[in-house]
């Protein structure tokens, strides 16, 4: 007979272990105060050609001794010798893009071509944020509407409590290690949200079968409990497989995609920790309340 771990029984032991995580990292991340890239502050982005044996580590090289040096992100485009060069919230474009333009000249001389010069506003970037915010809200609703119509609204409800919980988790830690906010973060929240329902999913289709099967012959927590078992390796195997792929992106890939795959190396860890402990117990509850009614 395989072993039978009991994760219902340490439910609260999680639920108390969640709730110190998320108050934690938010204190402490709101108490430094998030990192939002240009996508939501606004800012100017300028493209460069730049001939020669040069790489984007070497233009942040560059430009770190510079005024801009601090914020500026250097992002190269794929198979190409062009770089696009992004600087936070400026007051004088002219005077960023003249330094931009004065600083790769002087290090690199005829060598880099000014391609493209562009400026986000501040009211574009708020408008980005809320789109962004307005996105994840959006998929909360879809994933609400789908579970409740695949299983019951107790299933969909704390799915999707599950899922708020991986979300905050997630940006917790994004604040407390001082990763920058901006679109592609808000795309490796919203996968993070994707691949944790979709173990949740798996996890509330087992427990539908056991209740059909055993109809009420079983204790709810123990069928429940049995369900995650039964499941457990697969969820396992699945988020081993996913997290190494993404490790390699976190470490292999660069700073262009840096903050994304660290968005979703926590937010793979969350996820499983949430399938597992987090969005079935939430289901004993609700039946145990509801029945105590």
């Amino acid at each position: 007979m395989e072993r039978q771990f009991d994760f219902i029984g340490k439910r609260y032991i999680a639920y108390a272990i969640s709730l110190l995580l998320i108050i934690g990292t938010w204190a402490y991340g709101l108490y430094k105060g998030p990192r939002f890239g240009i996508d939501f502050t606004g800012g100017v982005l300028v493209q460069v050609k730049v001939e020669g044996n040069v790489n984007a580590e070497k233009l942040r090289e560059i430009f770190k001794e510079t005024d801009i040096g601090n914020g500026i992100t250097v992002q190269q485009i794929q198979n190409a010798n062009e770089y696009i060069l992004k600087v936070p919230a400026a007051s004088n474009v002219n005077r960023i893009v003249e330094e931009i333009k004065t600083t790769l000249m002087s290090k690199l001389k005829d060598k880099v071509q000014i391609l493209r010069v562009e400026m986000i506003g501040p009211a574009v970037g708020k408008e980005l944020k809320e789109k962004g915010l307005l996105a994840v809200l959006y998929s909360f609703i879809a994933i609400l509407i789908y579970v409740a119509w695949r299983f019951e609204p107790v299933f969909a409800v704390t799915s999707v409590l599950a899922l708020v919980h991986d979300a905050l988790i997630t940006v917790g830690f994004l604040m407390v290690t001082g990763r920058e906010f901006n679109l592609p973060v808000v795309a490796a929240i919203l996968t993070v949200i994707g691949y944790s329902i979709n173990d949740t999913i798996v996890v509330f289709d087992r427990i539908r079968e056991n209740m059909q099967i055993y109809k009420n012959s079983k204790p709810f927590e123990e069928l429940v409990n049995e369900s995650i078992n039964q499941t457990l390796s697969r969820t396992i195997i699945t988020s081993l497989t996913t997290f190494f792929v993404v490790l390699c992106l976190f470490l292999f890939g660069g700073s262009t995609i840096n903050n994304f795959s660290f968005a979703l190396l926590v937010g793979i860890i969350t996820g499983t920790y949430s399938s597992i402990f987090i969005a079935s117990s939430l289901v004993v509850d609700w039946y145990r309340i509801r029945k105590r009614k």
